[in-house]
């Protein structure tokens, strides 16, 4: 047991040198006085979002000087969302909310919804923005520079709101994944789709290029819409960068444990590729490296083999120091960070029911509706 610890040991310090490596790799920006504007075209797709929907559309009352237009689609809901998107109207002269059409077979709701919208854009640029999105202070500014520099699609990950205790364990994993696995700066250099990382809630796409690209059209039953857009516009050869978010958004994607579960679960294996080899191959890793070293801990500690125990918490502080960087400089709760042994058990556990979900073919709920791969 000795020796394993100290292999993780090892496979811990290299994967620190690397976060700490790949955290720089981010294209940085800084908004200029001479900056020329490009006004957006702000698309929302909107279902059941009468609760989340309000705090967006407030948050960018202040930033209309950078919007051409605000489009909202209500995709069929059923708890008055369009009656919230009315009492704006009057302070967003340039809101307009249109009624989203039946769903086609073959189609995924929100592909079908960020499709419609993509018809009624008249924009150069379009930046789609999930309901549950907050525009932080001056986000829609510092997002211009990076409209001058050759990309044709952005993704942003925003800085995530989390309160429940599976948001706490889960949702900071999205940046974790990405950072720990993801050569960053082979998204933005190469068109390889393999390289690969957006934020659905979050993306800034060149009209004309997203046209010629195929649009939404193209990935009509993605599950994992942003993933494959992405991937859509590098093998068109468009350029595209994933950009920290923490400065432009912020977003509560779920509010319970259960819609958590949910959300993730239908994102998770798809994520892979559903690779089920690859999953699997994940969660092995991770419960190798960040989960036997807590468990070692207590079974030390029981035998009473302080070399054992030792070894075990300096494991589990290493991966403690790769967390807590992370989730520092995505501004979310850092002092959950120590609770990652936790997390990446609920990681597991989650993964391997996608994969239950897949092999049974029950197709993955969200909203109301069933996808099926």
């Amino acid at each position: 047991m000795l020796v394993l610890l100290l292999v993780i040991h090892s496979l811990l310090i290299f994967q620190l040198i690397w976060v700490l490596y790949n955290s720089t790799a981010f294209p940085k920006s800084s908004l200029r006085a001479n900056t020329p504007i490009k006004p957006l075209c702000i698309l929302i797709p909107a279902r059941n979002e009468a609760d989340n929907i309000e705090r967006l559309l407030e948050s960018l009352i202040p930033q209309q000087d950078y919007i051409k237009e605000i489009l909202v689609l209500d995709d069929q809901s059923t708890d008055g969302t369009s009656a919230v998107v009315r009492q704006f109207q009057y302070k967003l002269s340039n809101l307009k909310l249109y009624q989203g059409k039946d769903l086609p077979s073959g189609w995924t709701g929100k592909n079908f919804a960020c499709q419609q919208l993509g018809e009624h854009a008249e924009g150069e640029w379009l930046l789609f923005l999930d309901a549950d999105v907050t525009v932080e202070k001056n986000g829609l500014a510092l997002l211009q520079p990076f409209l001058d520099r050759n990309y044709r699609m952005i993704s942003a990950f925003p800085r995530q709101r989390v309160h429940t205790f599976l948001e706490r364990m889960l949702v900071p994993f999205m940046i974790f994944l990405v950072i720990c696995h993801l050569p960053i700066r082979q998204v933005t250099k190469t068109q390889d789709p393999k390289f690969t990382a957006a934020h659905g809630a979050f993306i800034c796409i060149h009209k004309e290029s997203y046209q010629n690209a195929g649009s939404h059209a193209a990935i009509k039953s993605a599950i994992v819409d942003d993933m494959e857009l992405m991937r859509l516009m590098k093998r068109s050869q468009f350029p595209v960068a994933l950009l920290r978010g923490e400065k432009f958004a912020s977003m509560r994607m779920y509010e319970t444990n259960r819609s958590v579960w949910l959300g993730f679960r239908k994102n998770i294996f798809t994520g892979t590729g559903s690779n089920i080899f690859l999953t699997l191959f994940i969660c092995l890793l991770y419960a190798l490296v960040y989960v036997l070293p807590t468990v070692c801990i207590f079974f030390g500690l029981i035998a009473g083999d302080m070399q054992i125990v030792l070894a075990a918490v300096t494991a589990y502080l290493i991966g403690a120091v790769i967390k807590v960087f992370i989730d520092s400089q995505a501004k979310t709760s850092w002092y959950t960070s120590f609770l990652f042994p936790i997390g990446c058990s609920c990681f597991i556990l989650l993964a391997l029911d996608a994969i239950r979900i897949h092999k049974q073919r029950e197709g993955y709920e969200w909203k109301g509706r069933r996808y099926y791969e």
